[in-house]
């Protein structure tokens, strides 16, 4: 393999840009492993935008269905569990562990 690779399929290819690279390329691409980890979820339809949670973790959507009338849900950020940390075999712990380093 010449050069930094254009992608990362497996766990042992984030070990091997890390073993042979500087920090200034592979903690990017570790970085972006936690990064991705949480998503926005829908957790269900609402009777109003005031009866909706609005903070950090919790949105509120407005959206006109094909009849034109707006409709409101609220949403959730949670972990994806589809995640490329997740899918990989990744810990929260392991990434963090190898940036601090």
């Amino acid at each position: 393999m010449k050069g930094f690779p254009k992608h990362l399929n497996s766990k042992q290819d984030y070990f091997y840009i890390r073993e042979k690279f500087p920090s200034s390329m592979w903690k990017p691409a570790w970085q972006a492993l936690l990064d991705g980890e949480k998503n926005w979820f829908c957790t269900g339809k609402l009777e109003s935008k005031e009866d909706g949670v609005k903070n950090r973790t919790h949105k509120v959507v407005e959206v006109t269905n094909h009849d034109g009338e707006t409709e409101y849900y609220q949403y959730e950020q949670q972990t994806d569990p589809n995640c490329e940390m997740l899918r990989l075999g990744f810990t929260k712990a392991e990434v963090k562990a190898a940036l601090n380093e």
